[in-house]
């Protein structure tokens, strides 16, 4: 048997089977569309090494990786601003007549810089002072069931829907006596907190995302500013967590109660992982009241935090 060693690219197409029952790459485009799902990504680039025309289609189809644009990020936070800002900056990428003929794909360049952004874990300044966020206290009221104190999860209701972290770039660097300066990088208010009938929250954050804020001098404990797996941002230190609220939420979102649970109208998607982890765990500090064990209901995820001891 004689090996065969294409010289050309007309010889690899000429021994390529799919090239030779789907002519064009718009024909394979057409065949392949239902089955465009970012979830396969893998396996769709695989398809480039067996077919040339399926290898023009990932270099250079701006169809294809719209489509798995809109795929990856419907179910993600953010979508539709994500989405609006794509499609405006795609009609201002092809206005630079210079970019025409590039061989560069904007919607395939967006697609990869979308997924790196989602794995930065510091948040800017004034994308910090753009957001709104859901606040909720990880524990919530006791109550007795089977002869047990069982400390209800805080998660399933919403203590404030308007919490907001304003900063100004002309903020007054004037701290007050008995407040580490050295921690911190940033400042400013907090309203929508909860305890809104006060006025002076203050909050402090330095460039790592670790904030800190409360009524000076005495601050409630410090706590972080993480990304959550939909690529939405999340506040948490021991005592609450806060979520940014999309703004305008993927039709998607499931806004149905869960379980009976009053969730306040809020996007049951926004708080989902957490509510579906609770577990009931005994509580460290307080292990039996008047003779009751106690118990509390606490996801995964903050039991496994570092700053529970």
């Amino acid at each position: 048997m004689t090996d065969i060693n294409p010289t050309s690219q007309q010889e690899v197409a000429a021994c390529d089977p799919i090239n030779v029952t789907f002519t064009t790459p718009d024909l394979v485009l057409n065949i392949i569309r239902p089955l465009i799902d970012a979830r396969f990504l893998p396996a769709l680039i695989s398809l480039s090494t067996v077919s040339t025309n399926f290898l023009q289609i990932m270099r250079t189809s701006e169809t294809f990786w719209q489509e798995l644009c809109r795929q990856r990020w419907k179910d993600k936070w953010g979508f539709h601003r994500r989405w609006e800002e794509a499609v405006k900056h795609h009609d201002m990428f092809y206005e630079c007549k210079e970019r025409i003929g590039s061989g560069v794909t904007f919607w395939r360049e967006r697609y990869f810089e979308e997924e790196q952004d989602a794995t930065r874990r510091s948040i800017g300044l004034r994308e910090l002072n753009s957001l709104t966020f859901d606040f909720r206290f990880w524990i919530g009221q006791p109550t007795v069931v089977d002869e047990r104190i069982v400390v209800k999860s805080g998660l399933l209701q919403s203590a404030s829907r308007d919490v907001r972290f304003h900063w100004k770039e002309e903020e007054d660097r004037q701290v007050e006596e008995g407040i580490d300066e050295e921690w911190f990088s940033y400042r400013g208010e907090v309203t929508g907190h909860p305890c809104r009938e006060e006025t002076g929250i203050v909050w402090f954050m330095n460039q790592s995302s670790v904030i800190q804020w409360g009524f000076l001098p005495n601050l409630w404990p410090k706590g972080e500013i993480r990304r959550t797996e939909n690529w939405g941002w999340e506040i948490r230190n021991p005592n609450v967590v806060m979520r940014a609220i999309d703004p305008l939420p993927s039709a998607d979102y499931d806004h149905a109660t869960e379980d009976g649970n009053d969730l306040n109208n809020v996007d049951y998607g926004l708080w989902k992982d957490l509510i579906d982890s609770l577990e009931n765990v005994p509580m460290r500090n307080a292990p039996e009241v008047n003779g009751y064990p106690v118990t509390a209901e606490l996801p995964r995820s903050f039991l496994d935090h570092p700053f529970v001891e």
